[in-house]
């Protein structure tokens, strides 16, 4: 086949699944309204679940989604059966005995929560990958994302431009600190050293003149 996108790819197995793995067990899958992605499922990046199907109720689709951590066919191919199932009947069953009879006919095995590819399957698939081509999609890691942080904004002294502290925009919102250094050193009042972020020390300079005028 020709270069294609990975969405492209899942909708290909998804083709070749109904035709030689569920057609053949006595389900017959209808892909009309059946929407596949690469993409995060409602868990999130770092949740467990690597795949996912949505009911029509949301928009009139079962929507699908495969995480994107998943890059080599088979595992990819063994979570869309999975996912298939739930699209057959439209996420009303769960995974009980509805999803188990259809599980194990088409050759899915295990902990019907977290399925597994049989011999017999995993033939089928390599077969399919081997027509179809590799599953075009490099593995999507989070583990270098750097946590964000709080940020800290720098609290100047207005009066000695010496004394600084650092501190959350949030909690500088909530009170304004005074001086310690002025206020031990200097005969100004405390109602007079109010510490504002560096930058902003001009804007309130201004406020002041204003009031003043």
């Amino acid at each position: 086949m020709s270069k294609i996108t990975r969405e492209e790819w899942l909708n290909v197995m998804a083709t070749e699944l109904k035709k030689t793995v569920f057609k053949q067990s006595g389900f017959i899958l209808d892909l009309k309204k059946v929407k596949i992605s690469c993409g995060y499922p409602s868990t999130g990046a770092k949740g467990k679940r690597i795949g996912e199907c949505h009911g029509s109720s949301n928009n009139g689709s079962n929507e699908i989604f495969i995480h994107p951590r998943l890059e080599k066919s088979n595992d990819v191919s063994g979570v869309l059966a999975h996912e298939l199932i739930h699209a057959y009947d439209d996420c009303k069953n769960g995974h009980g005995p509805a999803f188990r009879k259809i599980a194990i006919a088409i050759g899915l095995e295990g902990k019907m929560t977290a399925t597994t590819v049989s011999d017999a399957l995993m033939e089928t698939i390599n077969k399919i990958v081997k027509k179809i081509g590799k599953y075009p999609h490099k593995k999507l890691s989070n583990a270098n994302k750097k946590k964000q942080t709080t940020r800290m904004i720098k609290v100047v002294c207005s009066n000695c431009n010496i004394y600084h502290v650092r501190m959350s925009r949030t909690m500088y919102e909530m009170a304004k600190p005074n001086c310690g250094y002025c206020i031990d050193n200097t005969d100004v009042s405390p109602f007079e050293l109010k510490m504002y972020p560096e930058g902003e020390q001009i804007n309130e300079i201004i406020k002041q003149i204003k009031k003043a005028v």
